[in-house]
């Protein structure tokens, strides 16, 4: 199933260097962590206000800038009222429990959330 999920962002994303991602997730009505978790660039590309980026870029620009990042996040959200996109890292092994923190106290359900598991 996950074969064919990537095979399907591969060819929605051609400039997507998939090489680099061992494991790819999407989730609907999922977020993780709080306004102090958010990651940016260093370099500032594509950043929006004060956490968040540019509503306009791609699933395949948020990953290439993602790689690009020396912490190599492993969270991108689309969410909010103006749908950006927010950069998270967070330990595999806590993505559950942070999902359900979020959900006990807002409503996550227009959240869309991909989590990446980088080669590297």
């Amino acid at each position: 199933m996950l074969f064919i999920y990537v095979t399907k962002l591969q060819l929605l994303y051609k400039d997507l260097r998939m090489e680099h991602i061992r494991q790819f997730q999407k989730r609907i009505g999922c977020d993780v962590g709080y306004h102090n978790s958010n990651l940016h660039p260093a370099d500032g590309v594509g950043c929006v206000g004060k956490s968040g980026m540019d509503k306009n870029l791609t699933l395949g620009q948020m990953l290439e800038i993602a790689y690009k990042m020396e912490e190599k996040p492993n969270i991108l959200i689309k969410a909010g009222p103006n749908a950006k996109w927010y950069i998270k890292k967070f330990d595999p092994r806590v993505i559950e429990e942070e999902i359900e923190k979020q959900r006990a106290w807002r409503n996550i359900s227009n959240v869309t959330m991909y989590i990446i598991e980088w080669d590297e």
